[in-house]
């Protein structure tokens, strides 16, 4: 929308002219630009016009141009609105997804350190060393081991030997249990007989359960006797740490608790797992490949987001890594609902929006309509005003001023010739026998040969001050400039001849034109006149013309020697 119909300014153009050369100065040396600017210029054209010659059509197009401006105002505040929207709400987003993440890993960092603890506290006790040395009975270690499980929730509590053998768990009785089994291969076992407390994620050979197995030495007078263990399954675990929407995945990369039993043993995408030789991955994990889990990031308006199934909702990641064990945790938020409520946000407010800027728009184009109209009253009031005058004025055949401003120029020019000393100058003429050329001829014909008269005496008028009106009929007067007796006289022989030179045809025959007669008065501040009297004599210098043949032109007194003996100037015929 133009700037000068927003503001309802009069003089819009002129705005409209500085943003022109605004455009031109900034688009120099750039064709496209160029070219930019000239449709510019030319709207800005096309806005002015309309502005100043259809009011109307300006109105129109104000409101079709006020429309698609408004819808676009609002867009980009909406815009703006959801990005601001949208950063905020991701940002509390993450805070919140930190937090629970954060806390999820204190709570496994404590319980793993608590198990841990109970461990080492179980790999002291006199009744499972005395069990090792040969000393006491596996059978009371077993029960023993079993009221550690049920107290603890423990998927496992078994006893292992030094060559790794099971020689007691807290399983004993069931169809499948790990008493007599093997497990000098397994990690947490290496690693306790050389001193060391571990914790290792391993699924059960026996009942394929995946837990956290945690190990501490047996230490005996001579050396190592054997390992306890304790062992933790992964359901238990999730629901004990409350895990929220993701997953923990070991120092390999492969996912061990999870939300969705889908992921679980799974490869996030770039980890060492991916890696692992068959007989390490069957060893530790009872696979001999561990497939990659769907981990796909995607940007969501600038943003860094996850897609954990194809084509799924976005989510927010966050990690935090559990240092002591080389355990991460994995906790992922849904963006989907925020999305959504945001869009429904969205919507509301562009249309909020755009109600308020169609509705200052249209307070906008309100006073501009009110502006438009009155400045379109006030110039069709004044054409009119102009048109009535010019009528009032002027004679409506032949152009000229007409009597009543014959009337009033003159007076004022005789007031003047008394009050200042100016000559008075006045020529009275008619056309001779203009009765018979319209009885001839018809009224068009003498209509015409008024106009040409007219015409060609206002063009033979030579001097700036000379006016030429139509006071009658075929009658016509000349208020001159003249100051001299010659200069008057020369003036209504030029009448005269130009008229008789136009060859306008007379009815008289055809030899025969068009002529006028002519009486002047030339008046000075010493003669003792009214104006009355003035034109009185002029008229009767008219009608000596006349009756002395016509087509020729009479100068008239003054004043006589009776009115001031001063005077000087001669009758003239």
């Amino acid at each position: 929308m133009c700037n000068g119909c927003i503001l309802g300014l009069p003089n819009a153009h002129k705005l409209m002219k500085v943003l022109e050369v605004i455009f031109l100065r900034q688009t120099q040396g750039n064709m496209a630009c160029g070219y930019g600017f000239l449709y510019m210029k030319s709207m800005f054209g096309l806005l002015r016009t309309q502005i100043e010659e259809r009011p109307t059509r300006a109105i129109f197009l104000l409101w079709s141009l006020s429309l698609p401006v408004a819808a676009l105002f609002s867009l980009l505040v909406a815009l703006h609105w959801r990005s601001e929207s949208l950063t905020v709400a991701i940002d509390e987003a993450e805070y919140s997804l930190s937090q629970r993440v954060q806390r999820v890993a204190e709570m496994a960092d404590l319980k793993f350190d608590t198990i841990r603890k109970l461990t080492v506290l179980l790999a002291t006790d006199s009744r499972i060393i005395a069990a090792l040395k040969g000393e006491g009975d596996f059978a009371e270690c077993t029960r023993y081991l079993q009221s550690v499980g049920d107290t603890l929730r423990l998927h496992r509590a078994f006893l292992l030997d030094k060559n790794g053998v099971c020689v007691a768990s807290n399983d004993a009785g069931m169809p499948k249990n790990l008493l007599g089994v093997n497990l000098a291969d397994r990690d947490y076992f290496i690693r306790a007989m050389a001193g060391e407390s571990s914790v290792q994620f391993v699924v059960g050979r026996v009942s394929t359960i995946p837990g956290f197995h945690f190990s501490a030495p047996v230490s005996g007078p001579d050396g190592y006797l054997g390992v306890a263990v304790l062992k933790v399954d992964t359901d238990t675990l999730a629901q004990q740490l409350y895990l929220p929407t993701g997953f923990v995945t070991d120092k390999a990369g492969v996912v061990v608790l999870s939300d969705s039993p889908g992921n679980m043993l799974r490869v996030v995408p770039g980890e060492s797992a991916a890696l692992l030789a068959p007989a390490k991955s069957l060893l530790r994990y009872q696979r001999e490949s561990l497939e990659p889990m769907y981990l796909r990031k995607v940007d969501v308006d600038g943003y860094d987001a996850w897609e954990l199934s194809p084509g799924g909702p976005p989510y927010l990641c966050k990690t935090v890594r559990i240092s002591k064990e080389g355990l991460s945790v994995y906790g992922f938020e849904g963006l989907g609902p925020l999305l959504a409520d945001l869009a429904e946000s969205f919507r509301m407010h562009l249309a909020t929006t755009f109600i308020f800027f169609v509705l200052g728009f249209a307070v906008i184009i309100g006073t501009t309509v009110n502006l438009l109209r009155d400045r379109y009253l006030r110039k069709t009031l004044q054409k009119l005003n102009d048109t009535l005058r010019v009528q009032a004025q002027h004679d409506s055949l032949t152009g000229l001023l007409n009597r009543r401003m014959f009337d009033e120029m003159a007076e004022a020019w005789f007031a003047q010739t008394l009050r200042l000393g100016v000559p008075f100058s006045l020529v009275l003429f008619d056309i001779d026998h203009f009765k018979r050329l319209n009885d001839a001829f018809g009224h068009q014909a003498g209509d015409h040969v008024l106009r040409e008269i007219a015409r060609c005496v206002s063009i033979r008028l030579s001097r700036r001050g000379d006016r030429v009106f139509r006071i009658g009929g075929e009658e016509f007067a000349v208020l001159a400039s003249a100051s001299e007796e010659r200069q008057i006289v020369s003036l209504m022989e030029k009448i005269r001849k130009t008229v008789e030179d136009m060859r306008l045809q007379h009815p008289d025959g055809a030899d025969k034109v068009v002529t006028i007669s002519l009486g002047g008065l030339l008046v000075h501040d010493c003669c003792n006149m009214s104006f009355d009297e003035a034109f009185r004599r002029a008229d009767e210098a008219l009608y000596s013309a006349k009756a002395q043949g016509r087509n020729r032109s009479i100068l008239a007194d003054s004043c006589s020697e009776e009115e001031n003996t001063d005077c000087l100037i001669r009758p003239h015929s």
